[in-house]
């Protein structure tokens, strides 16, 4: 099973969002990360987390989105694989978004993000057209003020688009998040109960559900 958090739109919190997921599933099934990040990020807070005598996540690095193609169609049952895609469009995170049994795209409350929602459609487009079906994603609001109540026309377009679903939960800016990655950790890890972990546990069982589990 491959759940891929995408969007080609860089600083939108795909590797946070992807490593807490990460963490909090391996607590009940096998569970893998392929950093297709140009920056690593994952990689780097993996190492953190080892060093923190934490156990860390399997990570997987690919040369070329053919081998990126070959590992999603032989991937056994009993494994959950999260794709950490870049910010950016490429052939891996083409590959990565045709692969995927959930894709997860997170957009902030930024003027900008509406824009970069409707590139990502263009994409999703695109590879709906090839595959002769209709490629869609979660949208997950996520780094948003604490303090906003109400999205405009970003949840307009979402709602309007037959490429995305807008997800329950929302993220909002914690400095619990910024830190606990800083050590390798999850939100649950860093800090139990807080308001981020309790937004966390949101995302997470609302994905378990989508997943099947």
């Amino acid at each position: 099973m491959i759940l891929t958090v995408s969007h080609q739109k860089g600083g939108v919190g795909k590797s946070t969002v992807a490593w807490n997921l990460a963490v909090n599933f391996s607590k009940i099934i096998e569970t893998r990360i392929i950093d297709l990040d140009t920056q690593r990020s994952l990689t780097v807070t993996n190492s953190l987390r080892k060093e923190q005598g934490l156990r860390p996540i399997p990570m997987l690095h690919f040369d070329t989105a053919e081998e990126l193609a070959r590992y999603a169609q032989e991937e056994g049952d009993g494994v959950l694989t999260i794709i950490d895609s870049g910010g950016f469009d490429s052939a891996f995170n083409r590959v990565a978004i045709i692969a995927s049994d959930l894709l997860i795209t997170p957009v902030s409350d930024k003027p900008f993000d509406l824009m970069g929602i409707q590139k990502y459609e263009e994409i999703l487009k695109s590879l709906s057209e090839i595959q002769g079906e209709t490629i869609k994603t979660k949208v997950l609001f996520n780094n948003i003020n604490p303090a906003m109540k109400r999205f405009g026309d970003l949840v307009d377009f979402i709602c309007l688009s037959e490429h995305f679903d807008l997800l329950t939960s929302i993220l909002r800016q914690r400095v619990d998040i910024a830190h606990s990655v800083g050590e390798g950790k999850s939100i649950k890890e860093y800090r139990i109960f807080s308001k981020a972990d309790q937004e966390m546990d949101e995302l997470f069982g609302e994905v378990k559900t989508l997943l099947g589990f």
